[in-house]
């Protein structure tokens, strides 16, 4: 076993990787049953399932015996792990590298901390939701979230609370809880008061919103005034375990929605998270009262293929949705956008309307590039200089999309709209992009099968580590093939996946690179019903050939070792995304072809299809 501590961001990365409802139903048969799962209790015996799985909190609990907890919970119980080898096992199998260390004095100090920071919260939430819920002072607040349209089902569902209009109502709370004014201080829940009189609380006279991170603990507050008083919102301030930039309200529910979905729904307000949410688009998340961010981006980037904006339709609304446009963009995340009418937000909308009208506003939605062509040039009006200015401002945007596909067709776009002449546009466009922040390579924390590519007369270790190659000796490039097209090939030559099963998934189809297609010839040539030997066989191979299978097959066999099946599946789905991705730069080059050779028709066809295969 490994020693040393794991850190939390790595605890969390793990538990948000992992599907809870994939895990379980290797050992329990699951049926969905409205938004959960239901099965047999695998922890007492029973002939009607009380067994409940919650894919949205990633959590499951059994109504018969009690026990419940998330995914690392119910592999210590199934299995009989300690909380950290289950970690490792749940990190192995959703491929996440564990980097353990001894914390230092310093680091045990601060996790001391965040952990008396989120007991606080915890506290404070169970506090202000049960002023709302039972409390005769929250009487106010029940019947504003009443005349709002919600009832106790919403506000159970998000922990909704509420602060009285006292001077230090939470304060005293907390204090008789045994907790610590410095940390309530540190979360902004308290602030000293002044001309001695003491600490007061943040949140009075307020709906109170719980901010959930991904791990479903609760990091922050956002506070809403009854009436129309100002300021309408205020919001928990950035602390040890709270930073608004990294932080989505509602995200903890959607993440699945999100997944299945595959875009999100982003907004402004909480109401119009809670309102969108419960007319049935539960793909939906808000800012904490702050400007998309590239944190913001990436994240949302883990589970959606596109972002939905749907802010106000006043200036400062457009403002925000172009800005959240760039960053966006700048992540290589495709941006669209739904238009209400002036005056509406979702909330109104979903309640004047209903949500039927409100889906078709979502099919309907359009690119923001698109709108921003729209709005600047409105701006700019008639005059030339004018329009040249708004001209250069749209290119500028145009340059950041990462497909040149797409730059080509909204310069045409724009050369109709504006009638600059087009090429003239493209050679603006061509400075632009040369201005352009190159982007970031990604950095995989999956383990790469090719790092484990040995040099000429390298040593190796059980697990398959290089030791040292041979003194004087010049370590090879790595041979050039994707992860999947290696994963496959290991699956292959280590007998975890028949070859009757490559075969049957598209044989030598499945593989780009020439290096990984020669190793499959290899492979599917030399297999037998019993599967591989490669003793059999690697001695009538070059040395090259030898040393590639060498490498594969002594890669550690133990990341193999549990849903082969899924892996499988996983490497399929990979490789005909490879294959559609160029497809679609072949198709590119076509379409330049045909362009330049003054073809519209085959321009028109080749468009189409690359529509339908993206």
């Amino acid at each position: 076993m490994m020693s040393g501590q794991i850190s939390e961001s790595k605890i969390n990365e793990v538990r948000e990787q992992t599907d809870i409802v994939e895990l379980i139903s290797q050992y329990v048969s699951l049926k969905r049953s409205g938004a959960n799962y239901t099965g047999l209790c695998p922890f007492h015996s029973e002939k009607s399932p009380s067994f409940s799985v919650n894919s949205a909190r990633q959590f499951f609990h059994c109504f018969g015996c009690g026990v419940g907890g998330d995914v690392f919970s119910f592999l210590m119980k199934t299995e009989g792990l300690a909380f950290p080898d289950a970690v490792r096992r749940l990190a192995e199998r959703v491929g996440i590298e564990l980097e353990e260390h001894i914390p230092s004095p310093e680091e045990e100090m601060r996790e001391r901390q965040r952990e008396r920071l989120y007991r606080v919260n915890e506290v404070a939430a169970d506090y202000f939701h049960q002023m709302l819920m039972e409390n005769p002072a929250g009487d106010p607040a029940r019947q504003y979230m009443k005349v709002r349209g919600y009832g106790r089902k919403a506000a159970g569902e998000y922990q909704i609370g509420f602060a009285l209009d006292s001077w230090d109502g939470l304060k005293k709370h907390l204090e008789e809880q045994g907790l610590a004014a410095t940390d309530a201080r540190t979360l902004g829940l308290i602030r000293p008061g002044k001309q001695d009189r003491g600490d007061y609380d943040l949140f009075r006279g307020r709906v109170i919103f719980p901010v959930y991170d991904l791990s479903g603990r609760i990091v922050a507050f956002a506070g809403r005034v009854l009436d129309d008083s100002k300021p309408k919102y205020i919001n928990s301030p950035e602390s040890p375990i709270y930073h608004k930039g990294r932080v989505l309200f509602g995200l903890y529910q959607a993440r699945q929605a999100m997944r299945q979905s595959g875009e999100v729904l982003l907004v402004e307000g909480y109401f119009d998270q809670l309102a969108l949410y419960r007319a049935g688009f539960p793909q939906v998340v808000a800012t904490c009262g702050t400007a998309l961010t590239s944190d913001h981006a990436r994240l949302l980037k883990r589970y959606v293929q596109r972002v939905v904006l749907l802010f106000d339709q006043d200036a400062a609304g457009k403002k925000a949705t172009f800005k959240a446009m760039t960053v966006l963009q700048e992540e290589g995340v495709p941006a669209a956008v739904i238009e209400l009418p002036n005056g509406e937000d979702p909330d109104s909308f979903i309640q004047g309307e209903g949500a039927e009208a409100f889906r078709d506003r979502l099919e309907k939605a359009r690119s923001v590039m698109d709108l921003f062509m729209d709005d600047i040039l409105a701006e700019a009006g008639n005059g030339i200089e004018q329009k040249v200015r708004a001209a250069e401002q749209i290119v500028e945007q145009i340059s950041g999309l990462s497909s040149e596909l797409e730059q080509g067709l909204y310069l045409k776009e724009l050369a109709q709209r504006s009638g600059i002449d087009l090429e003239q546009l493209k050679q603006v466009n061509k400075k632009a992009m040369g201005r352009v922040q190159q982007p970031k390579k990604l950095n995989y924390s999956a383990p790469h099968l090719s790092e484990d590519y040995p040099s000429p007369g390298a040593t190796f270790t059980k697990r398959g580590r290089e030791n040292s190659a041979a003194p004087g000796r010049q370590i090879e490039a790595k041979p050039e093939w994707s992860r999947s097209e290696e994963t496959l090939l290991c699956l292959l030559l280590q007998n975890h996946v028949s070859s009757k099963k490559i075969i049957t998934a598209g044989g030598l189809d499945l593989f780009t690179h020439q290096v990984a297609r020669d190793i499959a010839q290899i492979l599917l040539d030399n297999s037998t019903d019993s599967g591989l030997d490669i003793e059999s066989f690697i001695g009538k191979l070059d040395p090259d050939k030898v040393r590639l299978l060498t490498a594969l097959s002594i890669h550690d066999q133990g990341q193999f070792s549990e849903n082969i099946d899924a892996l499988f599946t996983g490497c399929l789905n990979a490789l005909q995304r490879e294959r559609n991705k160029r497809q679609r730069g072949e198709l590119r080059e076509e379409i330049r072809r045909s362009e330049l050779a003054g073809n519209q028709e085959q321009v028109k066809k080749l468009l189409e299809q690359f529509k339908n295969l993206k």
